[in-house]
Parts: structure tokens; sequence; C-alpha cells
């Protein structure tokens, strides 16, 4: 995993990413590979709700295990997440689940449903996901594409300033 430790962007320093593989490798207690339930264990990470996806998103070969080739990819991915961009980008790798490079109504409403911490119920989500489509699928094909999606999360992002600046 060395050379994955170039800083190639303000993501996380060089000196972070190392403490951070060497914390994944405790946490696999010498294996060569981390099972989900390693990475729970990791106190940053622990009751987030996208952990389960974006374990789902680095582990390649779907065994439920990240070798270090996984390892590697996510650690550079983090890195690049001090970028706007790619920040929007990795969100919409977590919310579009079935990867066909759009946020489906099924991917947002899955989305919604395995982090709703506010215990709302279907009916409620289902109400958010059409009010979400109905805004911000600007052409029509009820789904987002990576645009439409920046746009929401460029929305959501303005609204919660708007709030904290009263």
């Amino acid at each position: 995993m060395g050379k994955s430790l170039d800083n190639r962007s303000a993501g996380l320093s060089k000196g972070e990413l190392e403490r951070m593989e060497r914390r994944l490798k405790r946490l696999g207690r010498g294996e060569k590979e981390l099972a989900r339930s390693d990475f729970q264990m990791i106190p940053e990470l622990a009751g987030n709700p996208f952990l389960p996806r974006i374990f789902e998103m680095f582990d390649a070969d779907g065994d439920g295990y990240m070798g270090a080739g996984d390892l590697r990819a996510l650690l550079e991915a983090l890195t690049r997440l001090a970028n706007e961009e790619e920040r929007y980008a990795f969100a919409f790798r977590i919310y579009d689940a079935d990867s066909d490079g759009l946020v489906s109504r099924a991917d947002l409403l899955h989305q919604l449903s395995s982090t709703n911490r506010r215990g709302l119920s279907p009916a409620q989500l289902e109400q958010i996901v059409a009010h979400t489509m109905a805004t911000y699928d600007a052409d029509g094909d009820g789904a987002l594409c990576f645009g439409e999606f920046r746009a929401l999360l460029s929305a959501s992002s303005t609204e919660r300033n708007k709030s904290l600046n009263f």
C-alpha cells in the first residue's frame, strides 16, 4: 500500500493516510483482508449510515472483505474528498446503488430507507423521493444524472447555509 500514500490533494495528509493504513492493518489482526465488521470498529466510521454502501463500493469482488487493492482504492478516494467536485462524485456513487450511472427513484428510496434515522414512514420516504424527482429530474427520465444530483446537493447545501445565518 506504500505507493498509495502520496497526497495528491488536501483530503488527507500523508501522515493521516499512514496512520489510517496502520490502523486498518491492526483491525485486520494481521490478516490480508478486512471484514465489514472491522470497519464498523473504527470510531470515526462507527454509526456512519453510509458505511455499508461505502464498503460495498470498494469491496471489488463482493466477498464481504477488503483486500489490499480495495483498501488502496478507498484511501485514494478519501484523499480526493477535499475537492468539492470529488465530494459530489463520491456522494453520487454512494446513491447510485446499482452503479448504472444514474440515481433512480429506487436508488434514492433505498438510500433514504437505509439511512432513515428520523423514523419516517415508507409513505413519507416515498413523498420525499417524489418531490425530489419532480424538482431535480430536469430531463424527466425518472432518474438523476450526475448534473441533476449535483444541483440537488448544491441546493441542499445552500439551504443549510441560509439556516445557519439567521
